[in-house]
């Protein structure tokens, strides 16, 4: 459902930077607060899912979530971004996470600027501290240079292409599996 999708870019008068996510990323959004007031006047932003009271007056655009969750592929691709943000709190449920949000963005061709968190090593996207100077001079670097951020961001679909397309790696995901419950059952049977 993600392969055929295409999103288009440069698709209004400023550049598009956006966020996907719902109630339960309150906390890590909070993180960027400062950054889109501060960036507002540069940048279209584009909100999916969830946006504060607080931000709406900031925010160029704001899409209520989807009620399918197949629709959700195509939702998101038509938002059209830039660039797209993946802001994380440090704490260890958000370590234990997966890189899906990377791998959302990235098979669509939307460079990143990430949280420098464990789940987001590894993958070619800008990882910075939350500290809202960073936050900012990553995204005006990607906002004021669209060809450099559309490079980064085909090296990002490339990589989830290269590396995450499960029909891609059957084969190890079986083994892991097998792995996995060979273990189970020895352990039951001990």
């Amino acid at each position: 459902i993600w392969g055929g999708l295409v999103s288009q870019r440069r698709q209004g008068p400023r550049p598009r930077v956006g966020w996907a996510g719902a109630q339960q990323h309150a906390g890590d959004l909070a993180l960027i607060v400062d950054v889109v007031k501060a960036t507002a006047s540069e940048v279209d932003w584009v909100f999916f899912g969830m946006c504060p009271d607080e931000l709406r007056p900031y925010v160029r655009e704001f899409h209520d979530f989807v009620v399918s969750f197949y629709d959700y592929p195509a939702k998101l691709a038509s938002l059209n971004l830039d660039l797209a943000v993946a802001p994380l709190a440090i704490n260890p449920f958000n370590e234990a996470k997966s890189n899906l949000r990377l791998l959302e963005y990235g098979i669509l061709g939307w460079p990143v600027v990430c949280t420098d968190i464990y789940p987001y090593q590894n993958a070619p996207v800008k990882r910075v501290p939350n500290e809202p100077a960073a936050w900012i001079e990553a995204i005006r670097e990607r906002v004021y240079d669209p060809d450099a951020a559309q490079a980064e961001g085909e090296r990002l679909r490339q990589w989830v292409l290269d590396h995450f397309i499960l029909e891609d790696h059957l084969d190890e995901w079986m083994a892991a599996l097998t792995r996995q419950a060979g273990e189970t059952s020895r352990r039951r049977w001990s």
